[in-house]
């Protein structure tokens, strides 16, 4: 037993739990029958599916542009538009891609086919360019608009519309040759025009915009009923209809638009999905659509948009937490909560009722826990994530409506609007939470209500700087770390604050004792103190990358990770570091232990390893 237990101890490494396939946004979905369709996105990424979505491969193309809309006419003949007036052809189904010369750099964001021969290209700058041989050569038209030209659609070689800035509405009798102005009934970006036939289509964009044609000529707007997340109606980004009646929309936040009676009516549906930006949508029939956007979204329904299956969504990381060995969340942009019952083996997507960016998760007991996040974002749980709910009010803007949350300092009050970038329990009863500008809220009733604290009453300068990290060892002893090299201790819990300013970018700290800390910041510092923070000393580092999270096991056993797959790990109370294989190139976030001991660390693209 002597002799092995050497050998394993060399052995053991991080591992990979979860990390995304793909990490590109995806913008737009096109299938020519049930089976074959494509999808494309940022880093000139191609999907292709000849199974119905069962499985979607990549040929890797050696290009870097954003790719925003794809067509096909058939299973082989296809094109896809994007940036730097980029135009692709295909005429073997994806398997190969023709870079087509266009005559310009402007962006390209929409694309429409007629027929193999005629095709019509749109962008910035009220750009509109056609072909008449399958896209081997491309003529700009004229049309009397700069606003750029967000969506184009023909429905035969002559008669076609295009939509963009300023609820531009264009239509064309004679393939583009003469384009006429039509009255869209709004002064919202349009950003996707669908027509069904030559008179029957609708148009969508900025605020919630749709508007509806049933003659080809005149447009009226429909009500979409879209939410108002952030205040303001969410954008709708594209919108596609199976038949005269059957329509779905796509938009900001996650948010799936339906309609049954050809958008006299929109339903929102809830709870959405997905909290990510949908960009494109796709009915194969009344029952079977999809849907991609950003964070590598691609979703599926088969019962007209009732239900949806997640196929592909990246969380993008930022804090994770551990109630015990078991239990655990990670949190992360566009509202994303993951939770493990089984050690994090497995994880599952929780429904936070948030959309916004969530950077501190903790829990009182294995039931109820609490999120923060950008927009002042305060969420509660009482049934272990199952629900979420608002603590905060989006809409506060620091009025003090949020009864809950109380900042009554008349010289900070105003920071109740700001957002918070990480949180710590020191105790079951005692959380603070910081972020913007000096922002610090501290809990001491399991988070029944929070209360403004101010960390530089001295007004050092450290009080407007944005807080990254904070860590509390008791319901007393704690230290908030931020920018421009802002490190500030407590040991009455929160009540007073001794600021110091030392060093570059901090995002964490940990510390095992009210006298030994360690920060852990921008290209790769990292600075100890000893003496409980009266002086600081700079540790020798072997990486410039930027680390984004510490941890100490004791005085002696300590990690560090960050950028591109940062891990470091010192066994001398960090004297010395040393890289560790990295089984991911993924930025990692944030850094924990389990109460037995094991390590766990978060980050971009759902990435979640462990030691």
């Amino acid at each position: 037993m002597l002799s092995i237990a050497p050998f394993a101890l060399a052995q053991k490494a991080w591992e990979t739990v979860s990390e995304s396939k793909w990490q590109a946004s995806f913008w737009d979905v096109f299938f020519v029958d049930a089976q074959h369709g494509w999808i494309v996105g940022s880093d000139a990424t191609i999907l292709h599916t000849n199974d119905g979505g069962a499985t979607w491969n990549q040929n890797p193309l050696p290009l870097e542009v954003e790719l925003k809309k794809v067509r096909f006419i058939d299973t082989k003949v296809g094109w896809a538009v994007g940036d730097n007036g980029t135009v692709l052809k295909t005429t073997d189904g994806g398997q190969t891609w023709m870079k087509k010369n266009t005559g310009t750099g402007t962006a390209l964001l929409a694309v429409s086919f007629a027929d193999k021969d005629h095709g019509w290209a749109s962008g910035d700058g009220g750009l509109i360019i056609s072909t008449k041989n399958g896209g081997t050569t491309w003529v700009q038209q004229a049309i009397d608009t700069n606003n750029t030209i967000e969506g184009i659609d023909f429905v035969s070689p002559k008669i076609g519309w295009a939509a963009g800035g300023g609820g531009t509405i264009l239509h064309t009798l004679d393939g583009g040759d003469t384009w006429m102005f039509q009255t869209s009934a709004t002064v919202n970006t349009l950003d996707a025009i669908s027509m069904l036939n030559g008179k029957v289509g609708w148009s969508v964009g900025a605020g919630g915009a749709v508007v509806a044609t049933v003659d080809g000529k005149k447009w009226a707007i429909q009500e979409s009923r879209v939410p108002h997340s952030n205040g303001m109606p969410e954008p709708i980004w594209d919108v596609h209809f199976a038949d005269k009646n059957i329509g779905i929309a796509a938009a900001e936040f996650g948010v799936i638009l339906r309609t049954t009676d050809g958008g006299i009516t929109w339903t929102p549906l809830e709870p959405q999905p997905v909290a990510a930006r949908l960009q494109g949508i796709h009915m194969i029939s009344p029952t079977e659509a999809w849907i991609v956007g950003d964070k590598a979204t691609i979703l599926h329904t088969t019962d007209g948009g009732e239900t949806w299956d997640i196929v592909s969504s990246i969380s993008e990381l930022r804090a994770v937490h551990f109630h015990n060995d078991m239990l655990g969340w990670a949190v992360g942009l566009a509202g994303s909560v993951l939770h493990t019952t089984d050690g994090g083996d497995t994880w599952q997507s929780q429904n936070s009722g948030n959309v916004f960016e969530l950077f501190g998760v903790g829990f009182v007991d294995e039931d109820k826990g609490y999120i923060v996040g950008s927009n002042a974002a305060l969420a509660e749980t009482k049934d272990g994530g199952m629900t979420w709910s608002a603590v905060s009010d989006a809409r506060d803007e620091g009025h003090g409506t949020a009864k809950r949350i109380q900042f009554n300092d008349p010289m900070t009050s105003w920071k109740s609007a700001m957002g918070s970038y990480a949180m710590s329990f020191g105790t079951e009863k005692h959380a603070w939470a910081v972020g913007e500008t000096g922002r610090i809220m501290h809990t001491s009733d399991a988070g029944e209500t929070w209360i403004g604290q101010d960390c530089d009453p001295m007004m050092t300068g450290a009080g407007f700087n944005n807080l990254y990290g904070v860590h509390f060892i008791n319901d007393k002893v704690g230290w908030v770390v931020g920018d421009a090299g802002t490190i500030a201790k407590t040991a009455d819990g929160g009540l007073s604050w001794t600021p110091k300013l030392q060093g570059p970018t901090w995002n964490d700290v940990h510390a095992i004792d009210e006298q030994n800390a360690w920060v852990a910041g921008e290209q790769g510092a990292i600075m100890v103190t000893t003496d409980g923070g009266t002086t600081w000393v700079d540790q020798t580092v072997p990486t410039d990358e930027n680390l984004k999270a510490i941890l100490f096991r004791d005085a002696k056993e300590g990690w560090a990770v960050g950028d591109n797959g940062t891990i470091l790990y010192t066994n001398d109370g960090g004297v010395t570091w040393l890289l560790q294989q990295s089984p991911t190139s993924n930025n990692l976030r944030d850094l924990v232990q389990t109460p037995s001991g094991q390590l766990w660390a978060i980050g971009d693209a759902t990435t979640i390893i462990r030691y």
